[in-house]
């Protein structure tokens, strides 16, 4: 039996593993349980915000982080045709990290596998949540099976680090409201694209989407979206069909695609707007994507999770100081991070809306906007706030309308 911790975590994606290092550096014991056997996954890209990047700085991680991703400055919007709608400066923001970093998501989670463990986190693979345990109206431990045997841990806090589809989540009882949007992608890594170093581009048009941004010196990570079209629609079109959409949208792809032989190196998904009621409850707390799942266009998920994961560390400590894990206690961690998840998932939802959208008001007012922003350099600063996760305050309609291009 592996006995007892001060925090159970149910997952080991990077945010629970920015969590493990934050609470064992704290002096806060640490077990995580994940049902993959190794850390070891489908080569994919990530891209860090720079809020998500000051909490890589915090962990100790952001330098090799930048050894095995690119940094880009500058974000390029353009239509299907090339023209270019956007050159987003991430230098117009006041921020030490003022720049995207696109990496291997497998290398970074192999970072923090290591500075979890080092710190003296115990990490349990091939190790799938079954059920939590309770006593007196309180979470306090979850039972888990390795191999067919069932063990239990104890422990002051559950965390349910364990996706959109979350187990905790269910378990607790938390209403959840969930948006599938009707347009589903694909991602993958293929060759670097000479002449792209320093920039990010996306392509947009009207249920079309691509966005290509340098990954490491020899990588380059995609998005593109394949709409209402499923996975084995597309592969049944064929890979050359698929690498000569993407061509077709973005030449300079061409070469770089010359390496991609088989779906296997690629992963479908249909993103999902998903968000709940609470977060916490007694001796139990949600993180990631397990309280809030936004649409990747924000490129926001696994900042807000990393931010998350630094505050509810905190409020653990203050719980664990004060020998008090109930709900009340950690709803600090909530106040603190709810309405900023919530805003940020507007945002992007209203921007993918914009950019897919076939409807002519929409589509006017997203060119609208997008070159008003261009143009306004002080509202791209303030809409780059949003979309890089640091603004103070929350959005007001007038600035939100300006910067849809509802409002001149």
């Amino acid at each position: 039996m592996p006995g007892k911790a001060d925090v159970a975590i149910v997952g080991a994606g990077i945010a629970a593993l920015a969590l493990a290092v934050e609470l064992q550096n704290n002096g806060i014991s640490t077990i995580l349980l994940e049902r993959q056997k190794s850390p070891e996954g489908i080569p994919r890209g990530l891209t860090f915000q720079p809020n998500g990047l000051a909490v890589l700085e915090k962990l100790g991680a952001l330098e090799r982080a930048k050894e095995v991703g690119s940094a880009s400055q500058i974000l390029e919007v353009k239509n299907w045709d090339g023209e270019v709608l956007l050159e987003a400066d991430y230098g117009l923001l006041d921020h030490p990290q003022n720049y995207l970093l696109t990496a291997n998501a497998t290398e970074v989670e192999r970072l923090l596998v290591y500075l979890a463990e080092k710190a003296g986190a115990k990490l349990l693979w091939g190790s799938s949540f079954q059920e939590l345990t309770m006593s007196g109206g309180k979470v306090d431990g979850v039972v888990f099976e390795t191999d067919g045997m069932r063990d239990q841990i104890q422990a002051a806090v559950v965390v349910g680090a364990d996706g959109p589809q979350s187990r905790i989540r269910n378990s607790i009882g938390v209403k959840v409201k969930t948006r599938k949007y009707p347009d589903s992608f694909l991602v993958g890594l293929a060759g670097a694209i000479p002449g792209l170093e320093g920039r990010a581009r996306q392509y947009q048009h009207p249920g079309k989407m691509l966005g290509i941004m340098p990954s490491g010196p020899e990588a380059t990570y995609f998005f593109y979206c394949v709409g209402p079209r499923s996975f084995d629609s597309v592969k049944k079109e064929g890979l050359t069909s698929f690498r000569a959409e993407v061509v077709q949208a973005a030449p300079e792809m061409a070469d770089a695609f010359t390496g991609v032989e088989a779906w296997t190196r690629m992963a479908y998904f249909t993103p999902s707007f998903i968000r709940v009621d609470r977060w916490v409850g007694n001796g139990v707390a949600l993180l990631g994507d397990s309280a809030h799942t936004i649409h990747p266009h924000a490129g926001q998920g696994v900042n807000l999770a990393l931010e998350d994961a630094v505050a509810l560390a905190e409020t653990i400590d203050k719980c664990k100081v004060a020998g008090d894990f109930s709900q009340a206690s950690l709803l600090q961690y909530q106040k603190e991070r709810k309405t900023r998840a919530e805003v940020i998932g507007k945002h992007a939802n209203y921007t993918v809306t914009y950019a897919l959208s076939d409807n002519w008001l929409i589509k006017r007012l997203n060119r609208r906007a997008l070159r008003k922003l261009n143009k306004d350099k002080k509202l791209q600063k303030k809409a780059l706030e949003i979309t890089a996760g640091i603004f103070e305050k929350k959005p007001g309609l007038v600035t939100l309308a300006k910067i849809g291009g509802i409002l001149p």
